[in-house]
């Protein structure tokens, strides 16, 4: 699988397009977008280059997984935040720093590592296991983002909600392609570890 916008920008809009009626509270808002945010994380492929050693000798391998996203601890940071009535750039500040908090969390990545051990002697033969780690990202790519869009919709007249779920998406989409992804290499293999990413 691999992240796809459209899907979490529809998801977007239509949560939007919700809270128009005002019977949705900040509570709501904030456990929709978390989910949102999940399942846009957990859709993409986690991928790792990988070295270390096994049993028989020294491995070479890639790894081939997911992220997984904690969306409760994300709606109780973004219900605080959407609860505290922070001025626009605060409030781009606040949002990146909670969606980052809960994705750089540990131990949100599992790996299943594949590749060949090459003995002293030469000998290659095929080997796998599991990987485990976390990813990194920089919450200044989401904070500039959404920074701009604000401004750009203090002009604006109409067609608000969609700009934003759009944006909202650019920023989310471009923090999780641009992180890294680093994992430590289990049992059975005897040390090793993973880098990359997720697309």
């Amino acid at each position: 699988m691999a992240l796809v916008k459209t899907v979490f920008e529809t998801k977007l809009k239509s949560i939007f397009a919700m809270m128009q009626d005002g019977s949705k509270n900040d509570a709501w808002l904030a456990e929709q977008i978390a989910v949102a945010i999940k399942e846009f994380g957990v859709s993409g492929k986690v991928s790792t280059t990988d070295g270390g050693a096994a049993p028989a000798g020294v491995y070479v391998g890639v790894g081939d997984g997911t992220m997984t996203i904690n969306d409760g601890d994300l709606k109780i940071k973004l219900k605080a935040t959407f609860e505290n009535a922070y001025s626009n750039d605060d409030l781009a500040v606040h949002i990146a720093s909670d969606i980052d908090e809960v994705c750089t969390a540990d131990d949100t990545v599992t790996t299943t590592s594949s590749g060949t051990v090459t003995t002293p002697a030469g000998v290659t033969s095929s080997f796998s296991g599991q990987g485990k780690g976390n990813f990194t990202g920089t919450k200044t790519i989401i904070e500039t983002i959404l920074k701009t869009c604000f401004l750009t919709m203090n002009s604006m007249t109409s067609g608000g909600d969609d700009y934003l779920a759009t944006q909202f998406v650019t920023a989310v989409d471009s923090y999780f392609k641009a992180g890294t992804i680093n994992v430590t290499l289990k049992a059975p293999f005897i040390s090793g570890t993973g880098s990359g990413g997720l697309s």
